[in-house]
């Protein structure tokens, strides 16, 4: 009864602490967007001044594959981070994006990507599991938590993970390890912001919840036919 007890209350005080981190990280997130987006006559998407090309990384997709900056070139893509764990904000983004993908009547030219910021739990099945239930046009991907760091850091993606190990509340942050005593009871801390990569596998916009899919379906259908 004792460790049932423990349990539950480190599960009650990870859920205050993602709580508040996930809060801090929102509005990291809308004071990080005035800073370099610019406005737009779009209805949800803001741009960037300018195109950034991808960096090189490697990751693995929901295959097995090994992709990297290639993996989006000839169609835009809508990559959001995330775990298949996550109880609210990515099943509800990921069923908005799937939407997105349902409306969309030319489907060579939009993808949705998500990649998942929790490598140790997210095996490439779980992973492949996961982003089929939403919509067979969502490309999972994974990686060792260093290369998803760089990803992550490029995009300006912020995360950790909170765990409690000997009563303490640990931090691990983006690109190190879980410590090896850690479990498989810890919380991910993630942005919920989405980022936008054109055809040319360049990093040129973002959008953050909260969104209908037809909204962004019409900034898509404009950005396409550009």
């Amino acid at each position: 009864m004792t460790g049932q007890t423990n349990t539950a209350a480190n599960k009650k005080m990870l859920a205050i602490v993602f709580s508040v981190v996930i809060l801090l990280s929102m509005g990291l997130g809308v004071v990080a967007g005035a800073q370099y987006f610019s406005p737009s006559s779009l209805n949800v998407t803001q741009l960037l001044p300018a195109p950034k090309s991808l960096p090189e990384f490697s990751l693995e997709n929901h295959r097995g594959q090994l992709v990297g900056p290639m993996q989006f070139k000839g169609q835009w893509s809508l990559v959001f981070f995330g775990f298949t764990s996550c109880p609210d904000f990515c099943p509800l983004e990921l069923q908005k994006l799937a939407k997105v993908l349902a409306l969309n009547e030319n489907r060579e030219l939009l993808s949705v990507v998500f990649i998942s910021v929790d490598p140790e739990r997210d095996t490439r099945e779980k992973l492949a599991g996961y982003v089929s239930f939403f919509s067979p046009g969502i490309l999972g991907l994974r990686g060792g938590n260093g290369e998803l760091a760089k990803v992550a850091q490029f995009f300006g993606a912020a995360y950790d993970r909170s765990v409690i190990i000997d009563g303490k509340v640990l931090t691990v942050p983006a690109g190190i390890n879980m410590p090896t005593n850690a479990g498989d009871i810890y919380q991910v801390n993630h942005s919920t912001r989405i980022f936008l990569v054109n055809p040319a596998a360049e990093f040129v916009g973002t959008f953050a919840p909260p969104f209908e899919a037809e909204t962004l379906l019409a900034d898509m259908q404009q950005l396409m036919g550009r």
